[in-house]
């Protein structure tokens, strides 16, 4: 969700913002009986996740795939990833081998819109059929245990000393994690065109740039950065919700007048049947319901977001248009 202290930010797209507001283990879980009036089973699945592993696009598609197959919904699910580009190149791959295919999904969200909006690419969102939003989160800023930055006030007296001198790491060029960077240097009046931001497929890379030293800060969601945070060698420095989330600060609090939200989502082949897009949507909704699914709400951190059908697909249009003009305005690049 970019919520409405995000106009005061990118007031051109006030009018969007106003009408609409807006991470899992290999094995599944044990087979239940198939809930009542369940669609019928597919015999293999396929969910395409177009990220590295142990990102959150992967923990988003294995704990869906684990609830499918705990219900009984696939007596196969099958696993395939392919990272770069925020999830554009696997979209690519996505719709070249899968477009006809009525047993696979893939995983995507907010973050793939961003990289849509910057890289530009010959395929698009509108290859493929909405299914369904699953999930929302927020992104944590991090940085090492007794380095530069103990806390925000340092960070933002860095950032308006020198914005150039901060390397900002996380996903993709033009993803959540980038929007909040530049976001964050819109907010204190500097150019974003100038923000220093090294891209990652996932939170562990963003975190052994942290490492190496080659970023001071990262940005992604609570649960990649939670082992970490809960080691003491990684400091949360502020949260990207409107208020202080898992004993963390928001930025909105700490005097960074932002929030945004990261949703996560399904989407099926471009070129199946309304029947099979139907039978793809009524499978990953009624996995929603299963207790293997809450309980990785559970432990994941992840906010419910379901939403499917038309109004999911409205959403996503007015999502795709708010993106670009954000990408435009907080000048971000490839």
């Amino acid at each position: 969700m970019i919520r409405r202290n995000w106009l005061k930010t990118c007031g051109a797209v006030g009018a969007l913002w106003a009408t609409h507001p807006l991470s899992f283990a290999q094995k599944a879980a044990p087979v239940v009986a198939r809930p009542a009036n369940a669609p019928a089973p597919l015999a293999k699945l396929t969910v395409y996740i177009p990220g590295g592993a142990g990102g959150g696009w992967d923990q988003t598609g294995r704990a869906l795939g684990a609830a499918i197959q705990s219900a009984g919904l696939a007596q196969q699910v099958v696993y395939e990833n392919k990272g770069g580009k925020g999830g554009t190149i696997g979209l690519t791959d996505f719709v070249e081998r899968f477009n006809r295919d009525p047993s696979a999904l893939l995983i995507g969200g907010m973050v793939m819109l961003g990289a849509i909006a910057v890289n530009r690419p010959a395929v698009t969102l509108s290859q493929v059929s909405p299914i369904a939003r699953l999930t929302n989160d927020f992104m944590v800023l991090v940085t090492p245990t007794g380095g530069r930055f103990p806390d925000m006030n340092a960070l933002k007296e860095a950032m308006r000393k020198d914005l150039s001198s901060v390397a900002f790491t996380g996903g993709s060029a033009g993803g959540v994690d980038h929007m909040l960077a530049g976001m964050i240097a819109r907010q204190l009046r500097l150019d974003a065109g100038q923000l220093k931001y090294l891209p990652t497929s996932s939170g562990r890379e963003a975190v052994a740039l942290l490492e190496k030293g080659d970023a001071q800060v990262a940005i992604s969601s609570y649960s990649e950065f939670q082992a970490g945070i809960d080691s003491k060698s990684l400091t949360p420095l502020a949260v990207s919700a409107r208020k202080s989330l898992h004993g963390i600060p928001s930025l909105n609090e700490l005097g960074v007048n932002t929030d945004l939200g990261n949703w996560r989502a399904v989407f099926g082949p471009g070129q199946i049947s309304e029947a099979e897009r139907t039978q793809l949507r009524n499978i990953v909704v009624a996995a929603t319901q299963t207790p293997a699914w809450k309980q990785s709400l559970r432990t994941e951190k992840w906010t419910d977001a379901l939403m499917h059908g038309e109004e999911f697909t409205k959403v996503l249009m007015i999502e795709q248009a708010m993106a670009s003009a954000v990408a435009m305005m907080l000048k971000l690049k490839a």
